[in-house]
């Protein structure tokens, strides 16, 4: 993980900083906030400060609009009956019902709505237009969050005598539809913002048809733009805004959206609440194989039906979640036993997987290992499959570079979609790794962390309320994140057993949810960044600032505030068989672009001399291990299989047994310690009266202490002396002190680790 932090501004920026301040009566931070994200002129942060519908553009500024509506309007006039074609995500669903609705206000009743189950596949399925048709007589058909793509199908369905109007997001192809098309990212076009997603752009169709009336149908279409992980910015963040606005006046909060909220309906609604409580639920029928049920949530005027359709889809959100769960662990196996995790991009397949869960699971394996991941389904005879990316990696580009090999694929630059003969998946799993490996650099798997600000200073309340100015949040428009720099910090559950925790760092009390390992972080001696998000919580009719930990950071410049540490990791490997390695200097480095090496450090301070590996992501005592990319642990106590090879960047204590091709770097001092150990008795009888001081004291003030009695002993040799009385049980750590048996006499050969460095200093070169 890498942190990069925000701009550095010149003299003359920070002045425009404090114009903007002035001139929109908010905080120089909060200003200097808007300024670096693009909002660099009064002007540009004042619009960004009122977002709203005033900013919205002309529908009729889109390609194919007024068309369109001409087309729509001849099906007015004579009775024509109309197809809504959608799909099966909240997109898709919030698309087909804002269309539907605002048809019906401009007068068209003859409307059949069509969303599909993920087993008819995406797009326009003729088979399933077929029956239709035959049930009614259908003279135009309107896709709403599909259709793009789908050209040659769109001219079977002309030849039928059927009209198409095609209104759709994605990526548009080299050839076009030969119809009435409307795509905000088709070039060429006057419309100044090409992020809409698919209910945005059937918002503005129906803007086009019934004008301001459409604006009460906002909230479904900010629900989609969040859930579709649109960028909030421009047209979007002011969509949202007015969509938000909806769902927090009770006389326009729909009863359907009540119930999806839940326990959250009395709470603020925020572009958050959509993400994490509507859209999950909207999307959950789809990816269970019923996604009209939300549709018919979303056109049910009885209250009953709509409480019902609502816990079906709450029902539906559980289900989803085990199941999710289930591929992820099944996938990860597969990803270990395979030794896939070495790919620049991941491809995993099960055929008894189901095709609505992939897209969940694929993103969550991005997380895991810092690469683009398809995870694949079983469809009939083809493999369905769902891709998400790393932010540094156009995953549509890469697909779309290895088209020949599919049935058909599509999306964006972070998520698309793909299908696949089982025949062809080997071929394109090496063609798209391949295209990775020659057009994608090593720090492009590298996870990285903007953070706006550090903070150093006690954090005042009206500025963290003042953030409030820079909502909606989300995609394009973050939470603004800080970091502190802490040392020891004493975490706790905030329940036992909990995987939460709370602790204060500099006076601000912080929230870890799912701490997971990093709480071993925190307790260590050493510096760190803590990056969070700011709140203000009441309690009892008070108002606190809290900061919420997004990731915790270690800083390994300082080598001897770990001293402890690092040495015990050190000692413990000494007593592990050695193997066998190949010696190498340090201009000769195995450099594996994102395959899997493991670089050891003895010395942090030795990084000094590998200028190439500056930008690799570095960690303490153990690797990170569950991203198997090319990366440094420093001090380890284990080194885990799986890596193509692990290289010592310095002298190292032993070489540790792996199955990986093993290299040293012998042309650097390394941290050599044996030669800072002693072992006579006179020097353990002297460090045995210095440590008795301790008894009783936080175990945590070893590290001070061997620092402060770094005049009469060297601090290794001291840790050693340490080391070797815990092993014989005379000093040993109760709670969180350091204590002292009395009772206990034990001679010095009795402990494996004096006895191992006896041997070894004996034949250490």
């Amino acid at each position: 993980m890498k942190i990069v932090y925000g701009k550095q501004l010149n003299e003359q920026q920070l002045s425009v900083v404090e114009e903007i301040s002035s001139q929109c009566g908010i905080s120089f931070d909060v200003a200097r906030l808007l300024f670096c994200r693009n909002n660099d002129t009064v002007q540009k942060a004042k619009r960004f400060l009122s977002p709203g519908k005033k900013w919205f553009y002309s529908p009729f500024l889109l390609n194919g609009a007024k068309e369109a509506v001409e087309r729509i309007e001849r099906a007015r006039e004579q009775n024509e009956q109309i197809l809504i074609f959608g799909d099966y995500d909240a997109d898709g669903v919030c698309a087909a019902t804002v269309l539907r609705n605002c048809l019906n206000e401009y007068g068209v009743t003859n409307v059949i709505t069509h969303v599909p189950e993920r087993v008819e596949g995406y797009g326009l399925n003729l088979e399933v237009i077929d029956k239709i048709c035959l049930e009614n007589h259908v003279e135009l058909i309107i896709t709403v969050d599909c259709g793009i793509s789908d050209y040659e199908r769109i001219e079977n369905i002309k030849q039928r005598g059927i009209d198409v109007i095609v209104t759709d997001h994605h990526e548009p192809p080299e050839i076009l539809p030969n119809c009435i098309t409307i795509n905000p990212k088709i070039s060429g076009q006057a419309y100044p913002f090409d992020g809409l997603c698919g209910a945005g752009v059937a918002y503005k169709l129906s803007y086009a048809l019934i004008g301001e009336k459409a604006n009460k149908y906002l909230d479904y279409v900010a629900l989609a733009t969040v859930a579709d992980s649109m960028e909030l910015i421009d047209e979007n963040r002011n969509i949202v805004a007015e969509g938000l606005k909806l769902y927090n006046n009770p006389n326009t909060l729909r009863l359907s959206m009540k119930h999806l909220l839940g326990e959250n309906a009395t709470k603020a609604v925020t572009s958050q609440t959509l993400a994490y409580n509507i859209a999950p639920r909207i999307n959950a029928g789809g990816r269970m194989g019923d996604a009209n049920c939300a549709l018919e949530l979303f056109a049910s005027t009885n209250p009953e039906q709509i409480y019902n359709l609502a816990v079906q889809l709450h029902k539906y959100n559980l289900q989803r979640q085990v199941e999710c769960d289930e591929i992820y662990k099944k996938a990860k196996c597969k990803i270990k036993k395979y030794a896939l995790n070495k790919n620049n991009v991941i491809l995993v397949k099960d055929k008894n997987w189901q095709t609505g869960f992939v897209g969940i699971v694929a993103a969550r394996l991005v997380e895991e290992f810092s690469k683009p991941v398809i995870v694949f389904a079983g469809q009939e005879n083809f493999l369905k499959g769902s891709a998400r990316s790393v932010d540094g990696i156009n995953i549509h580009e890469a697909i779309m570079a290895n088209k020949e090999h599919l049935l058909g694929f599509g999306g964006h630059s972070q998520a698309a979609g793909v299908s696949v003969s089982p025949e062809n998946f080997a071929i394109f799993d090496k063609a798209i790794n391949e295209y990775v490996a020659k057009n994608c650099k090593a720090e492009n798997f590298v996870r990285t962390v903007y953070v706006d600000q550090k903070i150093d200073k006690e954090i005042d309340k009206d500025f963290v309320k003042e953030l409030e100015l820079l909502e909606p949040f989300g995609v394009g428009n973050r939470n603004p994140l800080f970091s502190i720099t802490a040392n020891k910090i004493k975490a706790l559950p905030l329940k036992e057993g909990s995987s939460h925790y709370s602790f204060n760092a500099n006076t601000l009390e912080m929230i870890y949810f799912n701490a997971g390992r990093d709480v071993a972080k925190l307790g260590l001696p050493i510096d760190k960044q803590v990056v969070f998000e700011l709140n203000v919580y009441k309690f009892k009719g008070k108002e606190y600032v809290k900061g919420y930990v997004k990731h915790v950071c270690l800083d390994f410049t300082n080598l001897y505030s770990l001293a402890l540490n690092a040495f015990n990791s050190q000692l413990e490997s000494l007593l592990r068989e050695e193997g066998d390695y190949k010696v190498i200097n340090k201009n000769n480095l195995p450099m594996s672009q994102g395959a899997g090496t493991l670089y050891v450090l003895s010395d942090a301070k030795n990084l000094s001399f590998y200028p190439q590996l500056q930008n690799l992501p570095i960690s303490f005592n153990y690797p990170e291990g569950k991203n198997n990319i090319d990366e440094i642990v420093f001090a380890p106590s284990v080194i885990l299989d799986g890596y193509d090879k692990v290289v010592y960047l310095d002298n190292p204590m032993c070489v540790q047994k792996t199955t990986a091709r093993t290299y040293v770097v012998k042309d650097i001092c390394g941290y050599k310690v044996l030669d800072k150990i002693r072992t006579d008795r006179e020097f353990f009888a002297q460090a045995f009266m210095h440590i008795k001081t301790l008894k009783g004291k936080p175990f945590y003030d070893v590290v001070d202490f061997v620092n402060e009695n770094s005049a009469h002993f060297g601090k290794e040799e001291l840790l050693f002396a340490l080391k070797v009385f815990m092993e014989l049980k005379i000093f040993y750590q109760y709670g969180q002190t350091f204590e002292y048996d009395e009772k206990i006499i034990n001679a010095l050969t009795n402990s494996k680790i004096y006895s191992k460095i006896v041997v070894l200093k004996g034949s250490y070169v």
